[in-house]
């Protein structure tokens, strides 16, 4: 049958009619085999014929028409799934190989069709899903890794059929097979990637409860391969989203997974890879260069880099003869010139070809086909004339590995023919059936992230040591059958640079060292690449390329043109702000039982070293992310959120994470970012103290070595002090092991920093610590450190030094005295006394008695303390402890081969000392004969021997000896009497007795002692045996025994002698001997040494006595004893360091509060509605205003809430249903975030200290509406401080400013509580800061007069109110209409010392209307409005008789109070927050002042007409308004939706301000309030208000007449704060001024004369010379006039007339300057002025002749990005009209051109993408910018003396939440805001900032809180707006320019027709001109036309001094035509 259907098929081509009816009515088997067949036609040698005709036969619809058929013939599942299976085979061979027949199934069939076909047959089986994936291959799936993807939309399909499969097994089968299929090489991930199916693995794993664990975790892993490729914001911002939790406090059962697979992504391993390159696969593709007519040099040179994979095996083209893959070829027409290419094998082939010959240099043992980024350089160098050898060099990756002899052809002749990367145009043509499809078959993704970009260098597979090259030479024209074929370079290609001329090796490896993501590599400084740019011939790039277009980036513009398509990636290291964004994983408190499969590795089995290793990854080689983290504060914040992981999580990984992340910044060098590495990480305990043994001792180790590593760079901030207060805090919940073993460590490092020498603060903290610490161990602990350093330190001497200072070792002594040790008595002794041992034997190195009396002290001491029973153990103890190891020293001392005659006398000494000491205690306690002490005396006696062995001195030492053996031999202790015995034994058998006494005293002590020993039957005897015996021989002769004993037992070695003796000694004889003769003589021996001791004793006490006393009177105490010289010290020392030790664990507490406080604001980015983490359900968001201000003064803003009070309570306690609870007085945040916290910028201040001074410092108090904050000012030569003194402070809320001195824009003496004792500072941004002086009045005049004296002198002097508002000249301006009623009654307020700041002093404004209950307000009647001639109290005539009487009747009897119309104010505390109720701050301050409730609602501000009727029924109600009611529409809504209660009578609930009838919204009633104010009536009257509030009615007889008297407490200089000494009559005075309001100053004494009329100032202005007419102010009279700028008709893109242009005095009426910028980038800035009496379009236009002559012309510095659309956006002129700022160019940067010079000043990179669009700020302090990359960023606007010179190297902040291409942006620094816009979202709204849909062409507008206003459909597409005043201008692609209203958006005047598109407009600052740039190159110039009168004069005049001819000045004549021709 297959026979026949293909015979059948060929003959008749199988027509749709056969086809369609087989396949609808055929059998089931038919249909199965029938269906296998087509699959068998077309495995066949003429595929792509068959192919066609089943394209033209819709077999696509019939094969899926017949498998939905089949679903209701055939109903088993089994039958179903085979012809499925069928099915896609016989697809899979109909597209086989053909990229046209898989476009024609996705646009006939599309795969979303046939997966719902398939998901409709059921649960799939296994072969179907296997079979998706061979159709993906085109094979068997198991062979991916020969076949490739060769159609990746089946595997898209299988990834959305996942959660819909049913088994687990499945889904977990074909989730490894995914992994393993598109994971399988670089191709494939590429592949993978250009598909989206990153995003579609995102949509199914939101599936997690359909999807098994398992399966989920293999998307997760295909995600990380597939990120580390390519990855775009939307796709990682929706990443980030699938983590967003389910319930709170949960974590996602993805987090740990997403982790693994975002360090995956961040990982980069092997060599850099390319983030954008040239896609040159197919063969045809390639970039043709242009024709090079002439060779610029003398030599060639090639860079690029590029990447070749491995050639994809093809079963049925193994036959086919090898290409060669072309790199380069430049020939000309004759066919000479340069070629390199790749041949099939990978080798590279650099070639030359001449006339006759093809020469060919061979780079073997190389194989290019390893998927790897390459750097090649291949220079020809010509041989020197006239027998130079022309030379190759070839390079790769930097390094040379060629250099062979090649020709060098002619260079004469023209090259026409120039590839890169192609076959160029002699590629032989193919048969049409091998004719492959289009390039651009399938679309590709623009643009992509690739997180897999910058891999890390290395090499390419080992260095050749001798290349052996292959030279080898053909007949021209044999190349194509010694080669191959031409083909395109079949892989990709990066950068590619071509030099005229020969690089050197140097320069080859700057070029390859700059990688290959680097933009412009001769941007580095290296002076290698300085010269670079000059021998470039071509540069392309694939970021300056949009097909087809290749931007030639040199001089030269040899713009290529590229086949083939781009492709541009991203790295995910741009994405920094996913650190703080997944740093809210760590968290999460359910990770502990995370399970973790065997193949991941050690590390990343915990959770948080995966997440810090992401960091290190993130950070590498990564510059801004470092700036970024630094910025963020990410390393405080990670350290903080370390401090909450559970316990358990906290191992051995996470440091070694931590150690990776540390080593990995110090090789970045990166100094700051490692000192917060240290400070917050590696050194702050608090992390580490929480994990087990292992992990902190493992800490403690990782630190010694770092610390060691180098010593003097930690010892300052971490070194001794540190260290003590580590051990103090931590290191007490361990078992007492591994506590000791901790602290031994900590110690160890102590000691470490100590050994070479300590310096006096550290002996002071040492010594502190001493003092301070309670803990037993941790005291014994240091001791021992210190005893340590002190017995074994190479610098002792230092030590001792430092220890003798006043104040430190001498007051350990009182140590001894505290009886708070338990156990460890003995330790602490023994460690005490080894210091003081210390301090006395080596302390004091000489021997005489001085020295010695010194010594004695320390003794005398403890006998002193002993007495009086002080010490914690007995003195003779201590002191026998202090001897011990004395004798121990002095032991070391002789035995020593240097010692020193001093050494023996000190030791000789010492056994005085000692025989002295056992003599007097040692007969009381017989324990201190210790054998220890016996050794030590007998070794050192010994010693003596040596030096004493004749003389006084030797008989002396003898005596000594003896004295102390004997004392010895007489102990109870039988090992010491034995000792003892032995060595007098010894000492007797060599001693001469020849002195009767002396043998006397030996005989009777002995006796004595046997007599003892005899009777109590001890030991002792059979000791004293031997040495009696010895004695006995000695002095037998001596003490006549022979004729007093004549029985005493012979000595002489009877061996009874024993017995015998013992016998003998009972006898009389005996007895009778030792009373008569021996002891008569013992009772005088050795007294002189007794005596001399003694004496040196009393010596030793009386010196320390004598010290004591001297100390005494140099104290001038008269009875100090021990207590103060050592105890007092002592506890002042533990005092001391307790206030330091608490003051730094205070400091600690407020820096971990305040990085709560950062990460909890960084939340509310990552929560809001456009940050990843977004919640899935937004909360209601609540508002308060915000302090800024703009230009008019106006408070405009609203400020999320994040602390929210419903204020419940205080509903209840009105309504009397709760207790009262007073609201909390704690200040609310003030709004400043404009402000910079000086403890952000402690390292600048320190970098500016040197040049920085101090001026003064005075006390004060920062005035807030919510608040009175304490604080201290401090001026310096640069800043201005305020430190915040309060209480909240401590608790880490603060508001320390710092304002540098130029931000200064005004400052203004001010009234407080009505005394002169408060200034008013004014900046630049807007802010202003209210700070009162409490101290006298001169202080406040020091401070202001001290900052005048700093600033320059646009400040004012010290004025009075009046005098300031006299030299202003506000008041004519007003007159003249040159400003705005509003603007000048502001004006007014804050010259009158009214501030927002206080609202004792709030701004006052007039009620201007008195109807409040028509349908329509008509400001053209005068009836409408109230009479502002007369105080509001008496605006009712029936009230002003009332008033009158009660001034006239009123009498104070004592005489204090004056008489007053009025007992309250028409502004006071009260009434503003009555007006402002529903706006927080002031609704906690309203319920505050009525004592914790809410008034009751009838008492409350419910409705306008109320209000005003309650002021014409109330005289005593004379409250006025505030500037609220003129701007400020949200006051009069209840947007917090607070409970404000019922009326009583109506019981209508108080809501919103219900508001006059003829306003129809809050917005419309400030529209038209405000419309109102600034009337003809108004105008005309309002000086007469003013006469009132400000000027000569305020007070005396007018104020009388005019009943304008109010209480005398509201008047300045009536009451005198300062005399009351009382401090509460002093706070009820000034209550009672705050309560009752203050009358602002009096800033006139004489009428205020009236403002002049509409008409008359038109009138006045005509006649002017220098006026203009504001062109809004005369919409029906405009006309237009055109210029022509650029006379080659190039459009202009940005015309505008800056509006601070600074002229001097001299050059006023000189022309200002007017730039425009041309689509060709020629800037002009030409001459501008607004007016010209002569000429009827009363401007003055000067041209720039520079604009149209190429060699003087001024270019911006480009070129722009191929393809983009160069508007308005892109630039942006400095308001001094001094520098350019523009974007679009091709490198993503945002460059500065100076406009006087026309050079490019700087060349800001930050961006990651193209720069779309610029804004400036009205301040001229701030840019923002707006990107591809879907970011925003601010940059500060850098000044010098006041004038811009560029912008900050790094943006102030970036702004995230757009996953789209920022189309727009505006920035207002005043009201601290931001807008942007994209297709997709917006971010933030700026004032009334219209913004364009341009998908709908409507105009939306919204208000500056983001409430929408509104909304106009438009019918031409907008180019270009601006918005000013009250009027938006727009101009249109279709040629119209329109003026339209900004409230209502509705056009003021008929479009003016422009003829052509418009492609910008801007609006002169007089709005005297709009400017219009045309796509024709005209400029024109709309004004208002000729008025009523002509003005007359000369044509031509002078102008600025020289005569211009009118050629150059614009004409009447000029006038341009904008009807509409219809």
């Amino acid at each position: 049958m297959h026979i026949i259907l293909d015979q059948n098929c060929r003959a008749y081509n199988l027509s749709n009619f056969s086809l369609t009816y087989i396949m609808e009515r055929a059998g089931k088997n038919f249909c199965f085999n029938f269906i296998d067949t087509i699959t068998a036609m077309l495995d066949c040698t003429d595929r792509p014929v068959l192919q066609a005709i089943f394209l033209n036969s819709n077999c696509f619809e019939h094969l899926i028409r017949l498998l939905q058929n089949c679903k209701v013939s055939f109903p088993l599942s089994g039958h179903l799934d085979s012809l499925a299976v069928s099915t896609i085979q016989a697809l899979t061979a109909v597209m086989h190989k053909s990229p046209a027949a898989k476009e024609v199934f996705k646009e006939r069939i599309g795969y979303a069709h046939i997966y719902e076909v398939l998901k409709s047959l059921g649960q799939p089986s296994r072969e179907l899903l296997e079979e998706l994936m061979n159709m993906a291959v085109e094979g068997d799936h198991m062979a991916v890794g020969i076949l490739g993807i060769s159609n990746v939309q089946p595997l898209l399909l299988l990834i959305q059929w996942l959660p819909e499969l049913e088994s687990h097994e499945l889904q977990i089968f074909i989730s490894n097979w995914l992994r393993r299929i598109c994971c399988i090489d670089r191709q494939s991930r590429a592949t993978c990637v250009n598909a989206n199916m990153v995003i579609r693995i995102i949509e199914t794993l939101n599936s997690h409860s359909a999807l098994h664990c398992t399966c989920a975790e293999n998307l997760i892993a295909l995600l990380g391969s597939l990120g580390s490729q390519s990855m775009g914001s939307e796709e990682l911002l929706q990443l980030v989203r699938l983590l967003r939790p389910e319930e709170p406090r949960v974590a996602h059962p993805y987090a740990v997974p997403v982790m693994r697979a975002l360090l995956a992504m961040a990982r980069k391993q092997g060599m850099a890879s390319a983030l954008q390159y040239f896609n040159l696969h197919h063969s045809m593709a390639g970039i043709a260069v242009p024709a090079i007519h002439r060779w610029p040099g003398s030599a060639f040179s090639f860079n690029a880099w590029l990447c070749l994979d491995q050639d994809r095996v093809d079963p049925g083209t193994t036959g086919k003869s090898g290409k060669r893959k072309q790199l380069y070829s430049f020939f000309t027409g004759s066919g000479m010139g340069f070629e390199a290419f790749i041949t099939c094998s990978g080798v590279l082939v650099v070639a030359v070809c001449t006339k006759r010959e093809y020469a060919t240099v061979m780079l073997p043992d190389h194989c290019f086909f390893d998927s790897l980024w390459h750097n090649i350089t291949i220079v020809h160098v010509p041989g020197k004339r006239p027998l130079g050898q022309s030379l190759v060099y070839i390079y790769v990756n930097g390094q040379q590995k060629v250099s062979a002899p090649l020709r060098f052809p002619a260079m004469n002749e023209s090259f026409a023919s120039c590839c890169i990367g192609s076959a160029g145009q002699r590629t032989t043509t193919p048969p049409p059936s091998q004719i492959p499809d289009p390039p651009f078959s399938s679309p590709v993704m623009p643009h992509r992230t690739s997180l897999g970009g910058i891999l890390a260098t290395g090499s390419w597979g080992g260095v050749l040591g001798k290349p052996e090259f292959i030279t080898k030479m053909i007949s021209a024209g044999t190349q194509d059958s010694e080669w191959g074929c031409p083909t395109s370079l079949e892989g990709q290609l990066g950068s590619v640079i071509i030099f005229h001329e020969a690089l050197q090796p140097s320069q080859v490896k700057a070029l390859y060292l700059a990688g290959p993501n680097c933009l412009t590599p001769w941007k580095s400084q290296e002076a290698e690449v300085a010269d670079l740019p000059s021998k470039v011939l071509l540069h392309y790039t694939p970021k300056a390329c949009r097909n087809p277009i290749c931007l030639d980036l040199s001089a030269n513009l040899l713009h290529g043109r590229l086949t083939g398509n781009k492709v541009v990636n991203w790295d995910i290291k741009v994405k920094v702000e996913l650190t703080l964004t997944l740093t809210k994983t760590t968290e999460k408190s359910d990770l502990v039982g995370e399970n973790t499969t065997c193949f991941v590795p050690r590390l990343e089995k915990n959770i948080i070293a995966t997440f810090i290793l992401m960091i290190k990854h993130f950070i590498q080689g990564h510059q801004v992310n470092q700036e970024n983290l630094i910025h963020s504060h990410g390393v405080a914040t990670l350290g903080a959120l370390l401090q909450k992981v559970p316990r358990v999580l906290m191992d051995v990984n996470v440091l070694m994470a931590v150690q990776l992340l540390i080593e990995q910044v110090s090789v970045e060098k990166n100094t700051q970012l490692l000192q917060q590495m240290y400070q917050h990480l590696l050194f702050d305990f608090s992390i580490w103290n929480s994990g087990d043994f292992p992990f902190r001792i493992g800490h403690i180790q990782y630190l010694s070595t770092i610390i060691k590593d180098s010593r003097r760079l930690f010892r300052k901030k971490y070194g001794v002090q540190f260290l003590l207060d580590t051990l103090r805090i931590y290191y007490g919940d361990l078992a007492p092991d591994d506590l000791r073993t901790i602290r031994t460590s900590l110690y160890g490092l102590i000691k470490y920093f100590l050994s070479k020498g300590g310096t006096h603060e550290e002996i002071q903290s040492i010594v502190g610590y001493i003092a301070a610490t309670s803990d037993e161990e941790q005291l014994c602990g240091i001791l021992d450190v210190l005893f340590s350093l002190l017995h074994s330190s190479p610098t002792p001497d230092q030590l001792f030094l430092l220890l003798f200072e006043p104040g430190n070792a001498d007051i350990l002594y009182a140590l001894l005295l505290h009886q708070r040790y338990s156990d460890n008595d003995n330790e602490l002794i023994r460690l005490l006394t080894d210091i003081l041992l210390c301090i006395m034997w080596k302390g004091i190195e000489k021997s005489d008695d001085d020295a010695w009396i010194e010594r004695g002290q320390v003794f005398s001491a403890l006998t002193k303390l002993g007495m009086s029973n002080e010490l914690l153990r007995p003195s003779d103890e201590i002191k026998l402890n202090l001897l011990e190891k004395m004798l121990e020293w002095s032991v070391t001392d002789n035995r020593d081969s240097k010692a020193l005659p001093t050494h023996a006398e000190n030791a000789f000494k010492l056994l005085l000392i000692v025989q002295g000491f056992l003599q007097a205690e040692g007969l009381i306690n017989s324990n201190l004969w210790t054998e220890k002490l016996l050794e030590e005396l007998v070794t050192l006696m010994d010693s003596l021997s040596v030096w004493y062995s004749a003389g006084l001195e030797a008989i002396r030492l003898s005596q000594v000896q003896v004295q102390l053996l004997l004392g010895f031999i007489a102990q109870d202790n039988l090992q010491v009497c034995a000792m003892a015995a032995a060595k007098l034994n010894t000492l007797l058998q060599t001693k001469i007795i020849e002195s009767q006494p002396e043998a006397c005293y030996l005989l009777g002590r002995l006796e004595g002692i046997l007599s003892r020993s005899i009777e109590e039957k001890t030991e002792t005897y059979s000791f004293l045996i031997p040495l009696v015996r010895t004695l006995v021989s000695k002095i037998y002769e001596l003490l006549f025994m022979n004729l007093h004993l004549p029985s005493l037992p012979p000595t002489n070695g009877s061996p009874s002698f024993f017995e015998d003796f013992q016998e003998y000694c009972r006898s009389d004889e005996w007895q009778v001997y030792i009373d008569k003769y021996v002891s008569s003589k013992f009772f005088f021996s050795f007294r002189h040494d007794n005596e001399q001791m003694a004496l040196y004793w009393k010596d030793c006490y009386e010196a320390f006595m004598v010290n004591m006393h001297k100390r005494d009177r140099e104290r001038g105490e008269s009875k100090l004893k021990f207590q103060e010289h050592f105890v007092e010290p002592f506890s002042r020392k533990a005092r001391q360091e307790n206030l330091r030790y608490n003051s730094m664990l205070k400091q600690l507490s407020s820096q971990h509060t305040a990085t709560l406080r950062q990460w909890r604001a960084a939340q509310l980015y990552l929560f809001s509605e456009r940050g990843p983490w977004a919640e899935r359900k937004q909360r209601p968001i609540h508002w308060k205003l915000s302090n800024v201000e703009n230009f008019s003064r106006m408070r405009l803003k609203l400020v999320q809430n994040y602390n929210f009070n419903s204020h419940q309570d205080a509903s209840d306690l009105r309504d009397n249903l709760g207790k009262v609870v007073f609201p909390s007085s704690e200040s609310l945040l003030l709004e400043v975030v404009k402000q910079v916290k000086v403890s952000d910028l402690e390292d600048d201040k320190d970098e500016e200290s040197q040049k920085e001074k101090l001026i003064l410092s005075e006390d004060c108090e920062l005035i807030t509406v919510i608040d009175v904050i304490p604080g201290r000012l401090e001026v310096t030569t640069q800043h201005i401080y305020f430190f915040d003194g309060s209480i909240e402070k401590e608790e880490g809320v603060g508001f320390d400013f710092k304002w540098h001195l130029s931000q200064i824009r005004e400052i203004h003496l001010r009234r407080y509580n009505l005394r002169r004792s408060a200034l008013e500072i004014f900046l630049t941004d807007q802010t202003n800061y209210f700070l009162n002086f409490n101290k006298e009045v001169w202080v406040r005049n020091k401070v202001y007069s001290r900052i005048l004296s700093l600033r320059s002198p646009n400040i004012s002097g010290t004025r009075s109110p009046q005098e300031l508002f006299k030299a202003s000249g506000l008041m004519q301006k007003w007159v003249n209409r040159e400003i705005s009623n509003f603007d000048y009654l502001i004006q007014l307020n804050t010259m009158a010392g009214r501030t927002y700041n206080d609202l004792a002093q709030y701004p006052v404004f007039p009620w201007i209307l008195r109807d409040y209950t028509s349908e329509e307000l008509d400001l053209n009647n005068p009836a409408v409005f109230r009479d502002l001639s007369k105080p509001i109290g008496v605006v009712n005539e029936k009230n002003a008789k009332t008033v009158k009487e009660k001034y006239e009747n009123f009498e104070d009897p004592l005489g204090m109070i004056d008489k007053f119309h009025y007992g309250t104010h028409y502004s006071n505390a009260a009434g503003v927050m009555h007006y402002l109720i529903r706006v927080e701050p002031f609704t906690t301050l309203h319920i505050q002042l009525q004592s914790g409730r809410f008034d009751c609602a009838d008492r409350q501000f419910h409705s306008i007409p109320a209000a005003w009727q309650a002021l014409m029924d109330n005289p005593n109600d004379v409250k006025e308004l505030i500037p609220e009611f003129f701007y400020f529409p949200e006051f009069l809504e209840n947007q917090n939706g607070f409970n404000l209660g019922q009326l009583q009578m109506s019981k209508e609930v108080v809501n919103d301000v219900v508001l006059p009838k003829w306003a129809h919204s809050s917005e419309d009633f400030i529209y038209k309030h405000r419309k109102a104010l600034e009337s003809e009536y108004v105008s005309a009257h309002l000086h007469e208000w003013i006469d009132l509030i400000f000027g000569y009615k305020q007070r005396g007889p007018a104020a009388v007449e005019a009943l304008n008297v109010f209480y005398y407490c509201t008047y300045e200089g009536a009451v005198d704060l300062d005399a009351l000494t009382d401090e509460k009559e002093r706070k009820a005075l000034e209550g009672m001024i705050n309560n009752f309001g203050q009358t602002p100053c009096q800033l006139l004494k004489e009428p205020h004369p009236q403002r002049l009329s509409a008409e008359e100032v038109v009138q006045r202005l005509t006649k002017s010379d220098t006026s203009t007419l504001n062109l809004f102010q005369h919409l029906t009279e405009l006309k237009s006039f055109f210029i022509e700028v650029d006379v080659d008709g190039v459009p202009i893109v940005k015309a505008v007339v800056p509006r601070n242009q600074s002229r001097s005095f001299i050059s006023q009426g000189s022309p200002e300057i007017l730039v425009t910028a041309s689509l060709n980038c020629v800037i002009g800035t030409h001459g501008w002025l607004p007016y010209d009496k002569n000429i009827s379009n009363y401007f003055t236009f000067i041209k720039d002749t520079t604009v149209t002559n190429p060699k003087t012309q001024r270019n911006m510095s480009g070129p722009f990005a191929p393809g983009l659309e160069i508007t308005s956006k892109l630039f942006v002129v400095s308001h001094d009209a001094k520098l350019l700022f523009s974007g679009g160019h091709w490198d993503n940067s945002i460059r500065v051109t100076s406009l006087t010079k026309g050079k490019l000043m700087g060349q800001h990179i930050r961006h990651m993408d193209i720069v779309t669009c610029l804004a400036i700020d009205h301040c001229g302090i701030h840019l923002i910018s707006g990107s591809r990359d879907t970011t925003c960023m601010i940059w500060q606007i850098v000044q010098q003396g006041g004038v811009p010179v560029g912008l900050a190297p790094k943006p102030l902040q970036i702004l995230y939440g757009h996953t789209d291409e920022v189309s727009s942006v505006g920035i207002s620094t005043e009201l601290d805001m931001a807008v942007s816009g994209s297709r997709v979202s917006t971010f933030l709204l700026f004032p009334f900032l219209p913004l364009l849909n341009h998908t709908q062409n409507a105009l939306h507008l919204y208000s500056v809180n983001g409430k929408y206003l509104g909304s106009e459909v438009l019918k031409e597409e907008v180019s270009d707006l601006c918005v000013t005043g009250e009027y938006i201008v727009m101009g249109s692609l279709q040629g119209f320019l329109s003026i339209r209203d900004l409230y209502s958006l509705s056009l003021s005047i008929s479009p003016l027709a422009m003829r052509l598109p418009i492609h910008c407009i801007s609006v002169t600052k007089e709005y005297s001109h709009i400017l219009v740039g045309l796509e024709d190159g005209k400029l024109i110039i709309v004004g208002v036309g000729k008025p009523a009168e002509m003005r007359s004069g000369q044509l031509s005049r002078k102008l600025w001094g020289s005569s211009k001819r009118l050629s150059q000045i614009s004409s009447g004549e000029t006038e341009y035509n904008t009807q509409d021709s219809k």
